[in-house]
């Protein structure tokens, strides 16, 4: 996986270290690390900075577009 969550992304060439920032599983990797005192040297991109705000983000993000879609294919399904 492209996550920050084993390897740091100072050590990335550039185009992956953003990609690594940007995922989501590297925001809650992060968020945790940050919660429980042991937070990483800070990236350059904003989810990398804000760890917490960003892993409740993208948690947002999926309930929002997964939430319809599952009503709409629960009413389909005509239970």
């Amino acid at each position: 996986m492209l996550t920050s969550a084993f390897v740091p992304t100072g050590g990335m060439p550039g185009w992956l270290a953003a990609v690594a920032e940007w995922n989501p599983v590297s925001a809650v990797v992060e968020a945790g690390r940050q919660l429980f005192g042991n937070p990483s040297a800070p990236g350059g991109a904003w989810p990398a900075q804000h760890p917490v705000a960003a892993a409740l983000g993208w948690c947002a993000l999926l309930l929002l577009v997964a939430v319809p879609l599952a009503v709409r294919n629960f009413a389909r399904s005509g239970r």
